[in-house]
């Protein structure tokens, strides 16, 4: 959904840009060496002596978007010397929003961006290596031991660490305990395991007048392509499918991925509970169906008061809601698609700027404790500075936020990953709207994903 303030930027003071040495005695007192993470949370509050103007780019969310605007700010009145001119875009565009940027020299110096396109950006030598030192870290090895596992896939490179973390989590089936109720399923004891459990609870819980729904089983999103791969992800490697073979060659159109095709579309086919065509998802909010009620069960990233309370008072004052875990193919595979953000730079910025945006990306990320209260209940990457604190330990529904986190998978790992994307996406639209047969639509897909492939190599 566009906002009123999509494009709208923000900076302060400008000027001709610092010299490395100027800056690096500007801050010296930042302290490279630290010995431990724990550290983190302080930094110096030396600046530069000369101005200097950065982009930073980012993506729309409620609470996320707001967080990083909010520290980003405070960053500038603490270092009137740097201006910081910030734009933000949907979820979904912000990606291709920076690929176009860097075709026609846009790009910002520095931007948020997901995990899933860390490989977009490396394999063309878009962003540079980190300085773990300029981050407080005394070693490389001592950044491996503060991030999770699922986390560092994405950000560490040959050696060398690219992506600052951000927010880290996987996804839960978040259901309508009230709804629940109304049907006679027991909120705790009957919660769906299995995808045919879940899609007979669906069964349950619709309400149809005629060929209308007043309210659907169970939503997947489909508004857009990111969604529709985090979505469809764990299904495929459930069924024992793969994204790409060894070669590179994608084949999601293999038995099982047309089984997990079935099972995607099982929920509005096979038990009649949903309509992909009706829906009030917006990108910022794509579980809208389910805070409106409209739905029973969503599939949605951790969702707490912040997000419940503006559209749906009621629900979050009574508390009719629970977060499960993502169902499986079996019992024993529940899982979901686990990804998160990290903070980048321009491998084209001059150096001065890539030295300014890691303390900058330092400072944003300093205070863990108060980027929870802000925007939990998103889990953070790191593992040191926050879990401990009893506002975590005490937040609804955290063991299943936690467990999803833990145990999710990411996202493919590919250059070509935008293209995969929007492959996907139209392939589960030809399968739901037009009712075209899933190994079909699943051996377009994989045409278009291997042509972008030897595109990708060519150039």
């Amino acid at each position: 959904m566009k906002n009123s303030e999509k494009n709208k930027k923000f900076s302060g003071t400008g000027g001709k840009m610092v010299s490395r040495r100027g800056f690096l005695k500007g801050v010296g007192a930042l302290g490279l060496g630290l010995a431990a993470a724990s550290s983190l949370g302080k930094v110096a509050s030396a600046q530069p002596k000369a101005p200097m103007k950065l982009a930073f780019w980012t993506w729309e969310n409620p609470q996320q978007r707001p967080y990083q605007h909010k520290r980003i700010q405070q960053y500038m009145q603490q270092f009137p010397n740097i201006s910081v001119e910030f734009q933000y875009f949907t979820f979904s565009d912000l990606g291709k929003k920076v690929s176009v940027g860097y075709a026609t020299g846009t790009a910002p110096d520095g931007f948020a961006t997901g995990d899933w396109l860390m490989p977009t950006w490396l394999a063309r030598k878009l962003i540079a290596p980190l300085d773990v030192g300029l981050l407080g870290y005394s070693s490389l090895n001592a950044f491996r031991k503060d991030h999770a596992d699922a986390f560092l896939a994405s950000s560490i490179h040959e050696g060398k660490v690219y992506g600052y973390p951000m927010w880290f989590y996987g996804l839960q089936n978040y259901v309508n305990t009230k709804q629940f109720k109304e049907v006679g399923i027991d909120p705790v004891k009957d919660e769906p395991k299995t995808w045919d459990e879940l899609g007979e609870a669906a069964k349950r819980l619709t309400i149809k007048k005629g060929d209308k729904f007043d309210r659907q089983g169970f939503k997947f999103a489909m508004h857009a392509a990111t969604w529709t791969m985090v979505q469809f992800n764990p299904i495929l490697l459930q069924v024992g499918g793969q994204w790409f073979d060894k070669s590179g060659k994608c084949t999601v159109n293999n038995a099982a991925g047309v089984k997990a095709m079935q099972i995607r579309a099982s929920i509005a086919k096979k038990y009649g509970a949903e309509d992909p065509a009706d829906s009030l998802a917006t990108p910022p909010i794509p579980w809208m169906d389910w805070l409106r009620e409209r739905c029973s069960m969503f599939s949605s990233v951790p969702l707490g008061s912040a997000a419940i309370k503006p559209i749906n008072p009621a629900m979050e004052s009574e508390g009719y809601y629970k977060a499960y875990l993502m169902p499986g193919v079996t019992a024993d595979k529940r899982y979901s698609t686990c990804y998160g953000f990290n903070l980048v730079i321009n491998a084209h910025a001059p150096k001065e700027k890539q030295e300014v945006l890691h303390h900058m990306y330092r400072y944003m990320m300093s205070d863990l404790v108060d980027c929870w209260r802000a925007t939990a209940p998103f889990t953070l990457a790191r593992k040191s500075g926050w879990t401990d604190h009893p506002d975590v330990k005490n937040a609804s529904n955290i063991d299943a936020i936690i467990q999803s986190k833990d145990t999710g998978v990411f996202l493919p790992r590919s250059p070509v990953y935008n293209e995969l994307a929007d492959a996907m996406h139209s392939a589960v639209q030809k399968v739901l709207l037009a009712n075209v047969d899933p190994k079909q639509a699943l051996d377009e897909a994989a045409a278009q994903v291997d042509l972008a492939t030897a595109g990708f190599k060519k150039s």
